[in-house]
């Protein structure tokens, strides 16, 4: 009994000292009995919204690399780097809802909308697939940089949240700059070839080549 009123004491201490508002403690409020803690809270729905765009984005690079795959245009390189995009997508996704229930969040997957245009990804060619993925990457960077800005150290300590920022630094803002460098260098690349009118589908072929040996 006595060590029960001790720790109620401790934690009483602590929110007054901390400026907690009241009936932010759990020892006041039994909603507040939750994983939440620290600036989580600006993030959240953020995070929850990021989720599902990137459902829906291992959707929009699996239907592009089809897009490329022996029964359409007998691509194999860029079938391989579009299904490569989309696993990591798929695989970020379920990260993300681990993370977040991690935190305390319940994370639903229901209305998933994106802007987004499937006759683009279904009418790509080699160039204009890849300025499409290019694109799509650097979409998702900046919104993930901002939920970083969010959460990072700006001089307002509530919203601070070191671990939701070390999650965003390496499971998606560190892989999304090297594949943005990664696609730019290739698009770089094929615009050489194709502006080479001889060689081009010679060219063309090898560069598919070289994909699918280096995906």
């Amino acid at each position: 009994m006595k060590f029960a009123a001790l720790i109620l004491g401790l934690v009483a201490g602590l929110a007054v000292a901390h400026g907690a508002v009241e009936g932010d403690s759990c020892t006041t409020n039994k909603d507040k009995c939750t994983a939440l803690f620290s600036g989580f809270s600006h993030v959240e729905k953020d995070m929850h919204k990021y989720t599902k765009q990137m459902l829906v984005k291992s959707y929009d690079f699996l239907l592009l690399s089809s897009v490329f795959d022996q029964y359409s245009m007998d691509r194999p390189g860029f079938e391989k780097l579009y299904r490569k995009i989309a696993d990591k997508a798929w695989d970020d996704t379920i990260d993300l809802i681990k993370y977040q229930s991690r935190r305390g969040a319940v994370v639903t997957l229901d209305e998933t909308n994106f802007a987004h245009n499937v006759s683009s990804l279904l009418t790509s060619n080699e160039a204009s697939s890849l300025k499409l993925a290019l694109d799509y990457e650097k979409l998702m960077a900046t919104e993930a940089h901002m939920m970083h800005k969010k959460i990072s150290h700006t001089g307002e300590s509530n919203h601070y949240d070191p671990d939701a920022a070390h999650y965003l630094d390496e499971n998606l803002i560190e892989y999304q700059s090297g594949t943005i460098r990664k696609l730019s260098g290739h698009i770089r690349n094929l615009n050489d070839i194709l502006g080479e009118a001889g060689t081009k589908d010679l060219g063309l072929q090898m560069f598919d080549d070289y994909l699918d040996k280096v995906e």
